[in-house]
């Protein structure tokens, strides 16, 4: 089934109703009788346009996660019939799904710690094994930063019916969440068992149905949309740390830019930018992300991938409205700069919005500015005097 065509068949039409209803099956009776028969047969791509309708009509992402978890659960016997039912030999998603083999693995090496912590059993050796395990997943999440930074802009180019990609960062973000509280719960000798294994359910639930969604669902669903020489491009080292090269960015055909106050080549610019002690993203007036540097440490993650996608795609959903809000005020002028402070990892963070308007006054954009301001914090007084060391 074609997605464009799809939402206008009689197959979508008694489905939807039965997955909207999912938010309180026990009214849900009448939508189950009906569309019970179906359930056999769902397809990788109806699924998925069921869940950007979901997504359309409910505007609560919890209450989304449970709907589409239910329905989910009703077409499992259809989705998990093949086994990765999809073309291999991407490069790309071939990565993936190695790392999910690994998660996997690490969740099944848990399971029994988990029964030794409920037994009992003297707690020193299993949490120390628990942790090390949790550290690794933590590094594995790495894979979802890769999803949202290089599969999902292409999904979103290709795929319109392609809303579930913000429910899949949704649930990342869960996931980490989860990691890091699990972590911080291990630690303390006086977390609750209950809390703990509370805790533990909704990991083991959450990664092992990422996995499933992803293998099942997602990718044999985009897969026939997108064209093969874009998924041979997708790579990890598209999501690499590190600094655009100068020496890749092309001048005008004098060579210079003509800035007003004076004319730098490209290639200075992107020595400039490169050099800013702070991560920048430009967007442009319809809310597509035109440009962004990239320092030696950037705070937030980009790829070439964003250039063009809507900023609102660029930020986890559960931020998404207050993007939305921030560029409307911007829009209408009745705000101009907009400022955010966070922690992230050990780091502390300030955040600006600030708006661009054209000489006459018109929108022409927002410039947002993400600066680790850990150190800064802690200055005070002067320094005047260099101090560096001789060698």
């Amino acid at each position: 089934m074609e997605i464009s065509s799809s939402t206008t068949s009689a197959y979508f039409k008694v489905l939807l109703p039965y997955c909207l209803g999912l938010a309180n099956p026990a009214s849900n009776t009448a939508n189950l009788a009906r569309a019970r028969d179906m359930f056999d047969t769902v397809t990788p791509v109806e699924t998925m346009v069921l869940v950007d309708a979901v997504m359309q009509t409910v505007e609560d992402m919890e209450l989304v996660k449970t709907i589409v978890t239910r329905m989910l659960h009703s077409f499992t016997k259809a989705l998990a019939a093949q086994s990765r039912p999809f073309e291999r030999g991407i490069p790309f998603l071939e990565n993936l799904m190695s790392r999910n083999d690994r998660i996997a693995a690490i969740l099944d090496s848990l399971r029994p710690q988990v029964v030794s912590m409920n037994s009992g059993d003297s707690p020193a050796t299993y949490k120390r094994e628990m942790v090390v395990a949790l550290d690794q997943l933590s590094e594995l999440t790495a894979h979802y930063t890769m999803k949202e930074n290089i599969l999902f802009p292409v999904v979103e180019k290709f795929v319109e019916e392609s809303r579930c990609v913000q429910l899949m960062w949704a649930i990342h973000d869960d996931v980490r969440r989860t990691l890091k509280d699990l972590r911080a719960s291990l630690e303390d000798a006086g977390t609750p068992l209950a809390l703990l294994n509370r805790q533990f359910g909704q990991l083991f639930f959450d990664m092992r149905s990422m996995v499933f969604r992803e293998e099942q669902v997602l990718f044999p669903a985009i897969l026939p949309r997108i064209p093969r020489n874009v998924l041979l491009t997708l790579s990890e080292n598209q999501h690499e740390e590190g600094q655009v090269d100068p020496t890749a960015a092309k001048d005008s055909s004098d060579g210079r830019i003509d800035l007003v106050t004076g004319n730098p080549t490209a290639r200075q610019l992107v020595h400039l930018f490169n050099n800013l002690p702070v991560d920048i993203t430009l967007v442009d007036e319809d809310d597509k992300v035109v440009y962004f540097n990239t320092p030696e440490h950037r705070i937030f993650p980009r790829t070439k991938a964003v250039v063009g996608r809507s900023v609102q795609n660029c930020h986890p959903p559960k931020s998404v409205h207050i993007v939305q809000k921030i560029l409307e005020a911007f829009r209408a002028g009745t705000r101009k700069e907009a400022e955010f402070r966070i922690t992230v990892g050990s780091r502390y963070v300030r955040i600006t919005y600030t708006a661009l308007y054209h000489g006459d006054g018109s929108y022409a954009g927002t410039l947002e500015v993400s600066q680790d301001i850990t150190g800064l914090r802690d200055m005070e007084g002067e320094k005047r005097l260099l101090d560096w060391q001789d060698r």
